[in-house]
């Protein structure tokens, strides 16, 4: 079976709103800009590989995301964690922005609600992917996640239970590194290898509605929408 995501057309956008004091109350919703400056885009850096997504999470704070590509590397710096031979760990790179220009937002959404999914051929036979159901094409699992532009000096980890560390502040534009696989504290620690056959436009990065009962067997109920890397 192959997830198929939600649309991205700008029918299923979601219309501008004002930020007042207070999030607003909405659902989740999605919709697709242009990307004319991508957030957190230099002069020199790579070229986002979709447009950009707008969320809006269960507690009605606004991000922008863009994909920024996706790749695979046999160890993750920083947190002393190498993938053994012949395996890679894999990942899918986005610039993320806090549309709240008035206070700071939490990054509880993409830390619970998105997942990355790979071929199953590329999945270990002891692998420890959460959702790989049999006769699935995809498996998948959540994500954790590394700030790839944190200042010198100040840890890029996203898990662990500083809730701090978990929020943007207002206006600005993070660039992330999200892994397939978490642990308990969303620590890129808690990455899972795959087989290094794994090919980059394979990858897949996608929101769910319901993390807690979101199954492979309820893939096109489930899926709220889906973030291009390529």
């Amino acid at each position: 079976m192959v997830l198929v995501a939600m649309c991205l057309s700008a029918g299923c956008g979601s219309e501008d709103r004002d930020d007042g004091a207070r999030p607003p109350a909405d659902p989740p919703s999605r919709s697709t800009t242009s990307i004319e400056d991508p957030p957190g885009q230099e002069p020199g850096e790579e070229e986002p590989s979709g447009p950009a997504v707008t969320v809006t999470d269960d507690e009605g704070y606004r991000f922008e995301v863009v994909g920024m590509g996706a790749g695979t590397v046999p160890q993750i710096e920083g947190e002393e964690v190498s993938a053994p031979p012949g395996h890679v760990f894999v990942h899918a790179d986005v610039a993320v922005r806090n549309l709240q220009e008035d206070r700071s937002a939490p990054l509880g959404d993409l830390l619970t609600n998105w997942y990355i999914d790979v071929p199953r051929s590329a999945v270990p036979e002891k692998g420890g992917l959460e959702l790989c159901d049999d006769g699935s094409e995809y498996c998948a699992d959540g994500i954790s996640c590394l700030r790839t532009d944190a200042p010198p000096g100040e840890d890029g980890e996203l898990g662990g239970v500083d809730e701090k560390g978990r929020t943007i502040p207002a206006g600005a534009t993070w660039r992330l590194r999200c892994f397939l696989g978490r642990n308990n504290f969303a620590s890129p620690a808690g990455a899972e290898e795959v087989r290094d056959s794994v090919e980059p436009d394979r990858i897949r990065l996608f929101r769910v509605k319901d993390p807690h009962g979101f199954k492979f067997a309820l893939e096109e109920a489930g899926i709220d929408l889906e973030i291009p890397l390529g």
